[in-house]
């Protein structure tokens, strides 16, 4: 049995070793065991997968995509013999069995038709989202690092967006089909939204640069001579990767939007083609005589846009830091 011991006569230096004994306990320490947290390692894009599968909107917007994509690769497989073919004989005939969605103008297929311009139209935006937001970020970062270019491309910005978009967009076309007639239809749409698609995708990271660029890590980068290049890419670059793939998710809808208004309006793909736009400029001829020649493809449109708003703004909630421990 242990002694007891006054506690208010001791004194650390004199203790003995039976004193010790009764007023400690020693633990075994295993030496390998000491090294590890007692906490699990934090990853960032872990947790922004665990706040992004826990939204409704997200799981409802992965759905809706999975539909999209499975849809447009498996729907015009099974298209049969003469779907996009001109048959005067069913031509303007109303849903049915036979023709889910009807027959439009010439007698060609509308369900089998929407399927298939819509890969035409989402291919077109994704290659095309994929430059505006490259070059966009690129210029955004060096443009957020330098400010002694402030002035050029802010006059630039001023310039590019005192325009409509889209009648941008639609001049552009316009002159490069007839500066370079031999240029393929989608060479020349990716080139005429891609040319000035940018600039607002640059400011938008350079505002986002300007907010990270003062902190001390890259104060310190700076003080030891770190190359300028080295900065952007280490130091800015894996710290915007979250705004950059909100701005892609949103960016896309938008392209999807601009190709059908310019095709719709005569200068994007022409008529002889399948796209969403080109069957909207077809189906709003007729619309109060086959009102199903235009709402096909509407809600072929309606539902990609509603989608890929859905998951930017999912995207643009998981990833924001605040949500995160």
């Amino acid at each position: 049995m242990k002694e007891k011991i006054d506690l208010t006569l001791l004194n650390a230096s004199t203790l003995t070793k039976e004193q010790e004994d009764a007023l400690f306990y020693h633990v075994d320490i295993d030496e390998q065991e000491s090294e590890h947290l007692a906490a699990e390692p934090y990853s960032y894009w872990k947790s922004v997968l665990r706040v992004f599968a826990t939204k409704t909107s997200a799981r409802i917007s992965i759905i809706c995509l999975l539909v999209i994509v499975l849809s447009m690769l498996i729907i015009p497989l099974f298209a049969p013999s003469g779907a996009y073919d001109s048959n005067l004989a069913i031509k303007n005939l109303g849903p049915s069995l036979d023709h889910l969605w009807g027959t439009d103008l010439v007698g060609r297929d509308m369900f089998f038709m929407c399927f298939r311009g819509l890969s035409k139209s989402l291919g077109l935006a994704i290659i095309t989202s994929v430059i505006v937001t490259v070059v966009g970020t690129v210029v955004g970062l060096f443009w957020g690092y330098n400010r002694k270019i402030d002035p050029i491309m802010i006059e630039l910005y001023n310039l590019v967006s005192n325009i409509p978009s889209l009648l941008l967009y639609m001049l552009l076309a316009f002159i490069f089909a007839n500066a370079f007639p031999d240029m393929s239809v989608e060479m020349r749409l990716v080139i005429s939204l891609s040319v000035t698609g940018w600039i607002g995708v640059a400011l938008f990271i350079r505002n986002q640069t300007l907010i990270i660029t003062n902190r001390e890590y890259n104060i310190a980068s700076v003080t030891l001579g770190t190359p300028t290049f080295r900065i952007m890419m280490r130091n800015l670059l894996p710290y915007l990767l979250a705004v950059i793939i909100t701005e892609f998710s949103l960016l896309l809808p938008g392209m999807i939007s601009s190709e059908v208004s310019m095709s719709f309006f005569g200068v994007g793909f022409p008529s002889t083609e399948i796209s969403i736009g080109v069957l909207l400029d077809n189906g709003r001829r007729y619309f109060t005589q086959y009102p199903w020649q235009l709402l096909a493809p509407a809600g072929v449109l309606a539902f990609i846009i509603f989608t890929f708003y859905l998951m930017g703004l999912a995207l643009s909630d998981a990833l924001d830091p605040k949500k995160h421990r």
